[in-house]
């Protein structure tokens, strides 16, 4: 069953004298299997020390027990496990940020990070937001240790499952309150992703130009630091996004004032409702009409080109009062637009294709487009990851 997390019911438990292990791996993850590394619990420990999936329905656990002849060296003072080192937002956030809410009951704790095969660094934006709240600067664990004293907090927002507004206070209450809701911000913001070449819908980029003559500001998170983004998202009145990582920044931040619209690039759109829902006064959605194909084999839906009719995003948005006026012409029918927003897509897998292979995708994505249509020679790649 897929929980939300009550703050008023969250739990934690401490170890003594636990050996921690670097992850082997951290790929795709399915029930029922182990982790290759992480802490080394008994067996009798809640199954949620160990890493969600399916909004908490069900857990993976790490090793049973350490192998044989490992003698890991002591590592003394007090933690608070925080999980792996991802490089990626939205995952780190979105998965891995929210045991640190036992830091607001027992500041002295230091985060413990484990670390990955090529990934032995703290991404910036965790240790930007370790000390926004405050924290002790954070250990990454790269070889084995024996942790002297570990504190292992349920998780407070599981990816999958509702970000509860009153999660959303309590994790909103750790960070600085001049960093929220502050005057003088732009009161309308446009996150898209029109000039990503993965994973966005066509015409974003003449969506966004749209709306910045509209009075928005172009916002782009990857540009900013954290504490700008918090700022900015926290301060804003109306927020025009697209579905994507850019999203899991609310799951840091207390219930905002903006309306929001997301328009979506997958079907459904279940992580839009579930990482926002509870925490904005109104929340419009907008879902693709399909994904029309995918140029990476390693991770083709997330990396997918959607197809959406631009106009009639606009249009919602006018009826809702996001936006103040439609443009005559919809970016479907002015000549040549539809043909270098696919081209700019493709065009940022030359690595794997050859010409004829580009322009073969971009001739199929771009009939597929016009015809509204999914071509079902481009939709098998969407199912198989590599």
């Amino acid at each position: 069953m897929v929980r939300a997390t009550r703050p008023d019911m969250l739990r934690s438990e401490t170890f003594a004298d636990v050996a921690v292990l670097p992850y082997a791996s951290w790929g795709r993850r399915m029930p029922g299997t182990t982790i290759r590394g992480g802490p080394v619990l008994p067996a009798d420990a809640p199954d949620w020390t160990g890493i969600p999936l399916v909004g908490g329905a069900a857990w993976l656990r790490g090793p049973d027990a350490l192998p044989a002849g490992l003698d890991p060296a002591p590592l003394p003072g007090r933690y608070a496990l925080l999980g792996p080192a991802i490089g990626h937002f939205g995952h780190m956030i979105g998965e891995f940020m929210h045991r640190l809410w036992v830091l607001k009951q027992d500041p002295g704790l230091v985060p413990l990070l484990v670390g990955l095969p090529g990934g032995q660094t703290i991404p910036r934006f965790v240790r930007d937001y370790l000390d926004m709240i405050g924290a002790a600067a954070p250990v990454l664990l790269t070889d084995p240790a024996r942790v002297e004293h570990l504190v292992i907090g349920e998780p407070g927002r599981l990816l999958g499952a509702r970000c509860s507004a009153a999660y959303g206070r309590l994790v909103g209450g750790m960070l600085p309150a001049q960093l929220l809701d502050q005057p003088g911000q732009a009161p309308r913001l446009a996150i898209l992703r029109g000039h990503l070449a993965t994973g966005r819908c066509i015409g974003e980029a003449w969506i966004e130009a749209v709306l910045a003559d509209q009075g928005y500001r172009i916002f782009r998170p990857e540009a900013h630091s954290l504490a700008d983004q918090i700022t900015a998202v926290s301060s804003a009145d109306q927020i025009v996004m697209t579905e994507g990582s850019a999203l899991h920044i609310f799951d840091l931040l207390p219930p905002v004032r903006a309306r929001i619209a997301v328009l979506g690039r997958r079907p459904g759109m279940g992580i839009v409702r579930r990482a926002i829902a509870e925490k904005v006064p109104e929340l419009l959605t907008f879902p693709p009409d399909f994904m029309v194909g995918t140029l990476d084999p390693g991770n083709p839906r997330a990396n997918a080109l959607s197809r959406v009719d631009p106009l009639a995003f606009l249009r919602l948005l006018a009826e809702h009062g996001f936006a103040d006026r439609v443009p005559e012409q919809g970016f479907l029918d002015a000549p040549g637009l539809l043909e270098s927003d696919v081209a700019a897509y493709a065009t940022h897998y030359r690595y794997r294709l050859d010409a004829a292979g580009i322009d073969a995708f971009i001739a199929a994505a771009v009939r597929s487009c016009r015809d509204g249509v999914q071509d079902p020679d481009l939709a098998p790649a969407l199912e198989h990851r590599r």
